[in-house]
């Protein structure tokens, strides 16, 4: 049975808004859409405005999205090799200090009672325990640091880590304002497009039954209809509170839902980086390019979470 392919990215859905107006601004009266229009209360005029002002901000969100990712990228390169440095030094203070090896905790470091050493996440709580490693060295005024055959054998200077640090932490600010403000341009761009895009569904769906014997004739129109039958399988996923599930695989154009009362943080890719979409409770999300293979997080504190998706 044939159907609409409906364009799931946000170039490709302005595109189609455009197209639909352009035709029925040719047509004119004779437009067989006239009167569908006046009874669905749809403004194809008011819907370019609001397109328009969509694209400004999507210009703006995709400029901030880049900056935030340039911003990642600088504060990941001050923050590699300091990680290096401490994992080295770590490794060094437990061999050194074995079986003794919880005395790592006056560096700053946390180990398990199997000797595994483990580090927060986050830029801010990892440049903390760097920190607290560099004072503890630096503690040693009268003797020798037990670190420093370490650190003079790789030529390691922990003051220049520290000045590193702080441009990271800078770095991560910058980031984290960025990657913000990224988000508030996406969100005033998805809801400048919230009526034209339902409009586009709406004036679809009606074409489809009006040129039921010719739905080749919606091409005109700018819609791509095909005919191949669509087999939808769906999937019901819960999260726990503050949980996260990576790596959930789906065909690009698929829909997930929201079945919960919380907002959910979608990301593409297998792991929960970057920045996310959020999408509300009791809404939906078309899966665009990048989804393909999606995680997600649920930020709620107090209630947990559900959501529904095609799975490939």
């Amino acid at each position: 049975m044939p159907h609409i392919s409906y364009p799931t990215d946000f170039n490709g859905q302005t595109v189609l808004l455009l197209a639909i107006k352009e035709k029925v601004d040719e047509d004119g009266d004779d437009s067989p859409l006239v009167e569908m229009l006046s009874l669905k209360k749809i403004d194809l005029t008011e819907d370019a405005i609001n397109c328009g002002k969509a694209i400004g901000n999507n210009n703006l969100f995709l400029v901030a999205k880049k900056n935030s990712e340039n911003l990642r990228q600088q504060r990941n390169n001050l923050m590699k090799p300091i990680m290096k440095h401490l994992r080295g030094a770590f490794q060094f203070l437990k061999i050194l200090y074995t079986p003794n090896f919880k005395i790592l905790g006056n560096w700053g470091g946390t180990i398990t009672n199997s000797g595994r050493i483990t580090y927060a996440s986050g830029i801010v709580k990892r440049v903390d325990i760097f920190l607290k490693m560099k004072e503890q060295n630096d503690s040693y005024t009268e003797s020798p640091s037990p670190l420093e055959p370490y650190l003079t054998q790789n030529s390691i200077d922990l003051s220049d880590d520290a000045i590193n640090s702080a441009k990271a932490l800078q770095k991560e600010t910058a980031f984290t304002n960025a990657k913000k403000k990224a988000e508030e341009y996406r969100e005033k761009r998805d809801n400048d497009f919230v009526t034209p895009l339902a409009d586009i569904n709406q004036i679809g769906a009606y074409l489809m039954i009006l040129f039921k014997d010719n739905t080749k004739a919606l091409g005109e129109y700018g819609f791509d209809v095909v005919d191949t039958v669509k087999v939808v399988k769906e999937r019901i996923i819960d999260l726990g509170i503050g949980q996260n599930r990576l790596a959930f695989r789906t065909k690009v154009g698929s829909t997930m839902s929201n079945l919960g009362t919380k907002d959910l943080n979608v990301y593409k890719g297998k792991l929960i980086a970057g920045i996310p979409t959020l999408l509300k409770a009791g809404n939906e999300f078309i899966l665009t390019k990048g989804y393909s293979i999606f995680s997600v997080n649920n930020p709620s504190s107090t209630d947990s979470g559900r959501f529904l998706f095609n799975p490939i």
